[in-house]
């Protein structure tokens, strides 16, 4: 297995992760659910109003804590680095919302209310530039391993 396919299939697996941001000198974390698609982007869903949400207005530059496993001292997690911004794309927000209504259980309604723009939520995407899988399940004597992304 490749650290890409690991990485892509860690994301699959996790359902929430922690969201940094920062403002200034002052760097905030927050908690949030979130989907991965095929070319490993981080989407969730956030109100306009949130900080994190204002501090990715003001500035871009994010980082992601995903943990995966955490029992009896084997640790593993993906972290990422990169990008983040608002998602203003309908096709990208369509295709997202997808993943998200499957990976989340939520019905066609809560897909249609928010493709039509009838909540006051909002699609967020990380481009992540690199991500650092720490895993002691399978990389015990070597458990950090780093994947650049083009």
């Amino acid at each position: 297995m490749t650290l890409k396919k690991l990485v892509e299939d860690y994301l699959n697996e996790a359902k929430m992760m922690q969201l940094a941001t920062v403002s200034g000198d002052q760097p905030w974390s927050c908690t949030l659910y979130y989907v991965a698609d095929e070319s490993l982007n981080l989407y969730w869903i956030s109100m306009e109003n949130t900080r994190h949400s204002k501090e990715i207005g003001q500035h871009e530059k994010v980082s992601a804590s995903i943990p995966i496993k955490f029992k009896d001292l084997v640790v593993v997690g993906v972290q990422a680095e990169g990008v983040a911004e608002l998602v203003k794309n309908t096709e990208e927000i369509k295709r997202i919302m997808s993943l998200y209504t499957n990976k989340f259980n939520r019905g066609k309604d809560w897909y249609k209310n928010f493709i039509d723009g009838k909540n006051d939520h909002k699609l967020y995407r990380m481009k992540p530039r690199s991500f650092v899988i720490y895993d002691r399940e399978n990389f015990p004597d070597n458990p950090r391993r780093e994947l650049e992304l083009a």
